[in-house]
C-alpha cells in the first residue's frame, strides 16, 4: 500500500497499486466522462486528433483527457494515411 496524490484533484489517497494516478472519486468521474470521448473518437474514425481537439469537441477538460490516455481508457492510434505521409 502506498500513499499517493491524485493527479487531478491533488487529494491524498491510499493505493494498493502503484499504477494508479487518480483517487477513487476522480476515477469514477473519469469513467462517467469516458463514453463522450469514446463516442467522439468512434464518430471521427480515421481522423488524427490531439488531446486538445478531443477536449474542445467534447467539452471535457484537457487534463481529464490526458489522464484518460495515461490510464489506458483512451487508446491512441495513428491514421495510416497520415503515417505514410511523414
Amino acid at each position: 500500500m502506498a500513499l499517493l496524490r491524485c493527479r487531478l484533484c491533488k487529494k491524498a489517497f491510499i493505493s494498493g497499486l502503484q499504477e494508479e494516478v487518480v483517487c477513487p472519486d476522480c476515477d469514477v468521474r473519469l469513467r462517467e466522462l469516458f463514453p463522450s470521448v469514446r463516442n467522439f473518437l468512434r464518430d471521427n474514425d480515421g481522423r488524427v486528433c490531439t488531446a486538445q481537439e478531443v477536449s474542445n469537441m467534447t467539452g471535457i477538460a484537457l487534463e481529464d483527457v490526458v489522464v484518460m490516455v495515461s490510464m489506458g481508457l483512451v487508446g491512441l492510434s495513428i491514421n495510416s494515411k497520415a503515417a505514410n505521409n511523414r
